[in-house]
Formats: structure tokens, sequence, C-alpha cells
């Protein structure tokens, strides 16, 4: 019996356990797939030292395990480019393989105070930049994506005269303004780059007047989002702003 419960236990840690292959520092010289990109900022100024990570993941069943293979590692230069050339095994090539790629992107080297990240701190931005791919049919395949990473500025808002009427009623302001990949047209921001967006429960009235310290995009048009619940009406409202380089904007809203 002590046999068949070590043998038992033996196999769920074999099964549970995820298998893990590092190829980072793998050159492919022939048969190369391309991952390669550019990271911008306000006027396409380029934005150094972005992390960016490419896998091949299969997921693990109910008990766990799974595999994942590193294939690039690595972060955009100077002038905010990075150009990797990797090797896709056969097994990972074609449609029907039961694994996908993965592409991580880590900004949290940049300067908090002078761009928006994915991570905020205060306000958390909720885009994340990643994505993955779920089949790779050729190995000549170029994947190229460009990203924007706005600089950041800041604007008063003021909450004043909340007082709930009635439980769940809310008080809050949010920022939307161009962020992340470059999708072509975004008619809601008049962007060629996708929607980052800001704030979610972290400039919330709590008492009768607040003032809050919020980040939007400089240089760009930025969407303030007034959420009210109100006597269990929600009266919400969208403000386009234009921000510019040191700015004094105080925007005022009333409960």
């Amino acid at each position: 019996m002590k046999n068949l419960i070590a043998v038992f236990t033996l196999l769920l840690i074999f099964i549970s356990c995820e298998k893990v292959e590092d190829d980072t520092d793998n050159f492919c010289t022939s048969n190369c797939t391309t991952l390669r990109g550019k990271f911008v900022s306000l006027n396409n100024q380029p934005v150094p030292n972005i992390k960016v990570a490419l896998k091949y993941r299969i997921s693990g069943g109910e008990l766990g395990g799974g595999y994942t293979r590193k294939i690039v590692n690595t972060k955009s230069d100077k002038n905010g480019n990075f150009n990797n050339f990797f090797f896709i095994k056969d097994k990972e090539l074609g449609r029907y393989t039961g694994g996908y790629f993965e592409v991580d992107i880590d900004d949290s080297s940049l300067d908090n105070n002078k761009y928006i990240r994915t991570n905020n701190l205060i306000g958390n931005t909720t885009s994340d930049i990643g994505f993955a791919i779920y089949s790779i049919i050729n190995r000549d395949t170029i994947i190229d994506e460009t990203y924007y990473i706005p600089k950041k500025a800041y604007i008063k808002v003021n909450l004043n005269n909340y007082a709930a009427q009635k439980e769940g009623d809310h008080f809050e302001v949010q920022t939307f303004y161009p962020f992340g990949p470059k999708i072509g047209q975004n008619t809601y921001l008049n962007s060629e780059y996708a929607t980052g967006f800001s704030g979610y429960d972290n400039w919330t009235a709590k008492t009768l007047n607040n003032s809050f310290k919020v980040f939007v995009a400089e240089g760009e048009k930025n969407i303030i989002h007034i959420i009210k619940l109100k006597n269990g009406v929600l009266l919400n409202q969208d403000i386009e702003v234009f921000v510019p380089a040191n700015n004094t904007i105080e925007l005022t809203y009333d409960y």
C-alpha cells in the first residue's frame, strides 16, 4: 500500500510539473521567422529598453503540467526598434499543433513619471499590449508590430457635492487615450493606435468635495469619462480634452 501511494505521488508530481525549454540563446540562420517592431512616443520619439519575449506554449490539463519553449528574449534599442529571427520547430508549425505562440511585452523599466505604462502603480492602465498567435503557417512569416507609449501629463479634476442618495451611488473619473498597438484607425480617439484606459476606482469620490491629480496623454486627444450613478440612475459624460505641454487644465463636475 505504501509503495502504491509513493508511485501515485511521484506520478502526480510528474504530471503537475510544467516542462520548460530555453532556446533564447539559439541563433537562426535559415528558414527563419521574424519578430520585429518599434516603440514610439509623442512625435514618434523612440522608446528604448522595452523587453519583448516570445514563447511557444501548450497548456496543461486540470492537474497542471504543460510545456513552454522560450524562443526570443530581447528589448528595444536606442531607436525604439527590435528585430529577431527565430526557428519554428516542425511540431509548432501549422494550424493544429495543440499550442500557441505568446508575445510578452514588459515596459516596467520605463520612468513612470515620464510615460504611461501598462502598470502605472496608481490609476493602473489595464491594457496588456502582449498578444497571442494561435498558428503560424509558414516559416517566412514576419510578425511586425508598432506600439505607442504616451508621454504622461496630469490634469486636475474636481468631483464636488457628492452625497450618495441610494446604496450603490457612485461618482468617478476615468481617462482614455491613444496607447498600445497600431491598429489603423481608432475613431473613438481619432488615432491610429488602440485605446488605453486608467482610473477604475482609483479616482472615486469619497467625501463631499474631492480633488484628483489624473494622468493623461500629453499632446493627444483624451477622453475624460465621468461616471455618475445618482439615486440609482446612471448619468455618464464624456469630455474631449487636448492636453498641451505644461498644461494647467482644471475640470470641475458636480454630483
